[in-house]
């Protein structure tokens, strides 16, 4: 019962979080299925404080984090999480259902139709219009890498009752086809924008176009990093993307967005173990974390997990094992506070890919030396977006790794899911995308408690409405073990 509760508060919070921060956006339509004349930045931000609420709730935070396993329940532990739960892949339906609406309609109708008048705009603002397509295409990129195939080409048009499912391959396509269309629709000489005079408008870069356009870019290197396994001939694309630059190339291009010490507009992380657990963190560390950072005294240790009292070490729980309040540390009340900022894509995500592309050779030579020296940058950024000073985290990333050339691939992976530990699910999707099965970065078991069917692999599709009355629906219950496409 006590789950239930609380995922019924987040759906809650999440709810009041939006409508408190928007309550100027609630009385534009005159038609109740489209607003029909609005300034587009009120759809902009509506969208996106919807999708940043979903992200650090119990749609997305909860469930990925504990059945991708980057941090752990704490079994029975009085102040743990508790189970059964998504750690042990019993997935609430609030999740499941919560996150498919979002996405398509407080997200992807609100940006439609953004798109649809900053374009039909005298002058027109092709600013706006871009800025609204990235988001666009991130909620795509989050439905297909959370349900497999969805509704991409049909989606979000009203004339359109009940849309195709497109494939996982074809919806991909389309979020590079999407990036595409914004990198080429931006215009870093005009003033017409979303946040320009009031850069409140564009809570993410306030405006600063130069940053969107680069975003727009690393956006679709990810992209194309998940095709390319499954469709070898975008490498060449890749490497082609690496020669021509305009890729993220600094911390202060990181794409986040802040959440405020105010009730109500809390980060939501903060909100339900301040309600509900006296401010104690629900969830205890990951072993498959601090198996790799203990023995190297990685310095982001601290910054990620509250340890016990007289414990000399981070000894973390694999999922469903009870944790000990002596010896399992907890993640940090540090890292999960009032104002902690939801980040969705940084320099150090660029730096990663950077490195593996070079240690694979995908579209450039390979070149050992080259990806060595962006994974230790990798990894130093990483340690300084945690807290940790510039000159302990350059040392560290420095002489304090394991050897880069026994497994340059796998080590470039398995750091690049530490780092994504508060992002499940780009954290779920680089696990998925690192290996075969049974090859994965890290090699992650069943859960104690969890069926014997096969590691976590999806989300099933929700029984809503949308979906249920939809004729081109998939028929056939597909299981959360059920690889997807991209997923070796």
């Amino acid at each position: 019962m006590k789950k239930k509760f609380i995922y019924a508060f987040l759906g809650v919070i999440t709810l009041s979080l939006s409508l408190t921060s928007c309550k100027k956006y609630l009385d534009i339509n005159k038609n109740p299925n489209s607003a029909e004349a609005v300034d587009p930045k009120l759809l902009f931000a509506y969208a996106a404080t919807t999708y940043v609420d979903l992200r650090a709730s119990g749609d997305y935070w909860i469930p990925f984090a504990l059945a991708g396993q980057t941090v752990s329940d704490g079994g029975n532990n009085p102040t743990g999480w508790g189970i059964p739960d998504a750690g042990e892949y019993v997935i609430s339906t609030f999740s499941t259902g919560n996150s498919w609406r979002s996405l398509y309609t407080t997200m992807g109708g609100n940006l439609r139709q953004a798109i649809s008048l900053a374009e039909s705009a005298s002058p027109k603002n092709n600013n706006a219009a871009a800025q609204c397509k990235v988001l666009l295409a991130l909620a795509f990129y989050d439905a297909t890498t959370m349900y497999g195939d969805v509704p991409y080409t049909e989606a979000i048009n009203p004339l359109i009752s009940y849309p195709h499912f497109d494939s996982q391959q074809t919806v991909l396509e389309g979020v590079v086809a999407t990036l595409n269309d914004a990198i080429a629709q931006f215009d870093t000489s005009s003033p017409l924008k979303i946040g320009g005079i009031a850069a409140i408008d564009d809570p993410f870069y306030g405006g600063d176009i130069a940053k969107w356009k680069r975003l727009a870019t690393s956006l679709k290197l990810r992209t194309l990093m998940v095709l390319v396994d499954k469709d070898p001939t975008k490498a060449t694309q890749i490497g082609a993307m690496l020669t021509a630059g305009g890729l993220i190339s600094s911390a202060a291009d990181n794409f986040k967005i802040p959440f405020q010490n105010v009730t109500q507009k809390n980060n939501p992380k903060y909100a339900i173990n301040l309600q509900y657990n006296g401010g104690i963190s629900f969830f205890f560390a990951s072993k498959y974390i601090t198996d790799v950072l203990d023995p190297v005294n990685d310095p982001r240790l601290p910054k990620l997990f509250d340890k016990p009292a007289g414990a000399t070490h981070y000894v973390g729980i694999t999922q469903g094992d009870d944790g000990d309040d002596t010896l399992n540390p907890r993640i940090s009340a540090s890292l999960h506070t009032a104002t902690e900022p939801e980040t969705i894509y940084d320099y150090q995500d660029e730096l990663f890919y950077e490195a593996e592309i070079y240690a694979r050779g995908l579209g450039v030579p390979v070149n050992l030396v080259t990806a060595a020296a962006l994974y230790k940058q990798a990894v130093a950024e990483s340690c300084k977006f945690y807290g940790v000073d510039a000159t302990t985290a350059n040392t560290f990333s420095t002489t304090g790794l394991p050897a880069f050339t026994v497994t340059p691939v796998a080590n470039i992976h398995y750091q690049h899911w530490i780092d994504l530990m508060d992002r499940p699910l780009e954290a779920f999707t680089e696990w998925r995308r690192s290996g075969p099965e049974g090859s994965e970065v890290p090699n992650l078991q069943i859960p104690t408690g969890a069926p014997a069917n096969g590691l976590f692999r999806r989300y099933e599709y929700p029984i809503t409405n949308e979906i249920s009355v939809n004729p081109f629906a998939p028929k056939t219950v597909i299981k959360y073990y059920t690889k997807q496409w991209f997923d070796l």
